[in-house]
């Protein structure tokens, strides 16, 4: 907007099918993502108590809310496969082996930092989103239903926390 006119330089409406997601750690992410959020985020606030009215403050800590992402199920089950090996890094039910050594979840070797790419209706970057040290905490289930037609498509939500996260202008 300028001074003068007050009118946006841009009118054109974000489209919600114009981005791309990735994940340093399961690259079948991007071709195979079909939704993906971008997450609240939640400034707390400072209770203080006056004789006559509760005053609030802007708080010190942020809360980032949960990145979500629907990813479609390719028929050899590798984007599954690839989270299903995240999850089993972090915490395998058989054991220590085949889990991250203690040394390794330290140096965050079960974390990977995670882009989404906003883009133009023209296919153009327009911003990024950093997140930073992600890692999984939820995957849903893969319903097989023989009542369905042979052109449904599979897919699988997950769920990531994360740090922090971060816009760059491109």
């Amino acid at each position: 907007m300028t001074v003068l006119n007050r009118n946006p330089q841009n009118t054109n409406p974000l489209q919600p099918t114009k981005f791309l997601l990735t994940f340093a750690r399961i690259p079948a992410t991007q071709y195979f993502c079909q939704e993906v959020n971008l997450p609240g985020v939640t400034l707390g606030t400072v209770d203080r108590a006056t004789p006559f009215l509760d005053m609030y403050s802007p708080g010190t800590k942020l809360k980032y809310d949960d990145l979500d992402i629907t990813f479609m199920v390719d028929e050899e089950l590798q984007s599954w496969k690839d989270m299903y090996n995240w999850f089993i890094s972090i915490a395998n039910p058989d054991g220590f082996e085949g889990r991250d050594h203690p040394r390794e979840l330290q140096q965050n070797k079960h974390l990977s930092n995670a882009t989404l790419t906003i883009l133009s209706a023209l296919n153009n970057p327009v911003l990024r989103i950093e997140f930073t040290n992600c890692f999984p905490i939820t995957m849903n289930g893969i319903d097989f239903d023989t009542k369905k037609s042979a052109e449904d498509i599979i897919t699988c939500k997950a769920t990531f926390r994360y740090q922090s996260y971060k816009y760059l202008t491109v």
